[in-house]
């Protein structure tokens, strides 16, 4: 089995499958259309920036996950940019470590562009990420859930 991570930059033609887990996974039943988080998707596989950027774990070639560096993932929190966001496996591939080697693979991209610090949030995979050292800073509720807003510091070599 062989396991490969791209960023979208260089494999453009995975913007669709990512652009649908997002929407699927993150903005289905709100205010926001499949069809813009299409376009957001098409617009970062066509910048060779930093941030944003998407990478996708491919197995065997095919797409089974994805995760993102970008900014502002929280709305009105810019001193806690930059941000892991969108960590997403297809159902059908959880439970092999995969969310951990993109986990990694994108603190390590961050690493190399001398970024100190990640931040997410998330409601549901807490554990996940203190697994790996994410420490939670703080908790807010939104829509009856209860969300952490983690960090990692990143250690430089």
């Amino acid at each position: 089995m062989h396991l490969e991570i791209v960023k979208t930059s260089d494999r453009p033609d995975l913007a669709h499958i990512t652009g649908k887990w997002r929407w699927q996974a993150f903005y289905n039943g709100g205010t926001k259309d499949v069809s813009d988080v299409l376009d957001e998707e098409i617009r970062i596989a066509s910048s060779s920036d930093l941030i944003p950027t998407v990478l996708v774990l491919l197995k065997a070639d095919q797409p089974v996950g994805m995760v993102a560096i970008c900014l502002d993932d929280l709305e009105g929190r810019p001193e806690l940019n930059p941000w892991l966001a969108g960590l997403y496996i297809e159902p059908a591939h959880r439970g092999n470590g995969y969310a951990l080697q993109l986990m990694t693979a994108l603190e390590t991209l961050a690493r190399q562009s001398d970024i100190k610090r990640l931040t997410l949030y998330t409601a549901n995979a807490v554990g996940l990420y203190e697994k790996t050292g994410w420490e939670t800073i703080e908790t807010f509720t939104k829509e009856g859930a209860l969300f952490h807003v983690m960090t990692k510091e990143l250690a430089t070599d």
